[in-house]
């Protein structure tokens, strides 16, 4: 190979790494909730869950999760937004989401919505990625949900999956 063969590839732009699908499934309990009344049958709740998610084969794998949330609900439904945090032995990578909560006729809520990776630390500094999440919840205070989206891990080279 020539020098400037040499000079060429060296000075050549390193290709950033690709988001590559990613999910996973989590389970929660409600660790603290405040209720607000705003009127007739509309209600402020703010609360604070823990639990685990599990996603075989990615470095969310096992990682603790917390979730702040806030959601206003009138006549049993309406927007939800917060932070959900996954904490690793390595690093922990922050989300904002947003979506719409319902209430059943027995009054366990559902949630659809998007999120957008926001902060990163540790291995899982520079984290970028978006996608969608649902959640079911089984109890008054246990819920159930899974999160799939495009996710760009520091440094990743191709999906571990």
């Amino acid at each position: 190979m020539s020098l400037a063969a040499v000079i060429c590839a060296a000075m050549a732009p390193v290709a950033p790494a690709l988001a590559m699908p990613m999910g996973g499934n989590y389970t929660g309990h409600v660790d603290n909730q405040t209720s607000h009344p705003l009127g007739p049958n509309e209600v402020k709740i703010q609360q604070m869950a823990s639990g685990m998610n599990t996603g075989p084969g990615t470095p969310l794998d096992g990682a603790k999760v917390q979730w702040v949330e806030t959601v206003t609900l009138k006549k049993g439904q309406g927007p939800v937004q917060g932070t959900i945090t996954f904490t690793t032995p390595s690093g922990a990578t922050s989300s904002a989401y947003k979506g719409m909560a319902t209430t059943n006729p027995q009054g366990l809520v559902t949630a659809r919505g998007t999120y957008q990776v926001t902060n990163g630390t540790g291995e899982l500094a520079g984290a970028r990625g978006n996608g969608k999440f649902s959640v079911a919840y089984t109890s008054k205070a246990d819920f159930t949900g899974e999160w799939r989206g495009e996710v760009q891990m520091p440094g990743q080279k191709s999906s571990k999956r």
